[in-house]
């Protein structure tokens, strides 16, 4: 055998070795994802629609019996780890694994509001109309995000209790938190963090709380 041959050989079984570690290291990364928002479903419905988007996640949607919340969906995407190159360029660009929440809600947001994580590349890739967001004073919170709405002074106010503990307890992996008056009504970014499961839901109910009222998110909390 040549020596060509030989590397182009070597290559082969590298690529193909590197590709089944990635996917193994994905699909374990799912499994483990998945116990702990599993977990966290049982609370809302009994039933959740579940979709395997092969190595690269997951999507599980449902719709709760009762309260605000009236679709949820949440998506884990991965990064490719099958591909070491991309996997170093990802890292190099600041991408990560993410955790993504959308809801819709039994009532129309009457705001429109943007959280951006700071220095979340969101941020960057998301266009805002800057003559309709503005900056909202959100206190000791600004240490940590960027937040922008097109009512500030309503946005000031929904940015409190329950909703800036959860926010703050999140400023290690948020990337975007919107609120709008469009379906998904709700948004929330994260990186993966599966500790973070937990509060991002917190975050979500008090949102809907905040917005459609205490009395219908009574029955929603009955079933903890």
């Amino acid at each position: 055998m040549s020596w060509e041959m030989a590397v182009i050989l070597g290559l082969t079984v590298s690529l193909i070795a590197f590709y089944a570690l990635g996917s193994i290291w994905n699909r374990r990364i799912q499994r483990s994802f998945w116990r702990e928002l599993r977990t966290v479903l049982k609370r809302y419905s009994r039933r959740v629609s579940f979709k395997s988007l092969g190595s690269s996640g997951f999507k599980a949607a449902f719709r709760p019996p009762s309260g605000p919340l009236r679709k949820v969906e949440v998506s884990l995407v991965l990064l490719a780890r099958e591909m070491p190159l991309y996997l170093l360029a990802a890292y190099a660009t600041g991408r990560r694994d993410m955790m993504i929440v959308k809801a819709n809600l039994a009532g129309k947001p009457d705001f429109q509001l943007e959280v951006f994580g700071r220095g979340a590349r969101l941020e960057k890739e998301i266009t805002v109309r800057k003559e309709l967001f503005k900056p909202v004073k959100v206190g000791g919170l600004r240490r940590y995000v960027n937040v922008l709405s097109d009512k500030p002074g309503k946005a000031s106010g929904f940015l409190s209790g329950e909703i800036l503990e959860c926010l703050t307890a999140l400023r290690g992996c948020l990337e975007r938190f919107s609120v709008s008056r469009r379906e998904p009504h709700v948004l929330i970014a994260c990186r993966r963090d599966e500790s973070a499961i937990g509060t991002v839901f917190r975050l979500l109910e008090a949102t809907a709380e905040a917005i459609c009222g205490p009395e219908l998110t009574r029955g929603r909390r009955g079933r903890r």
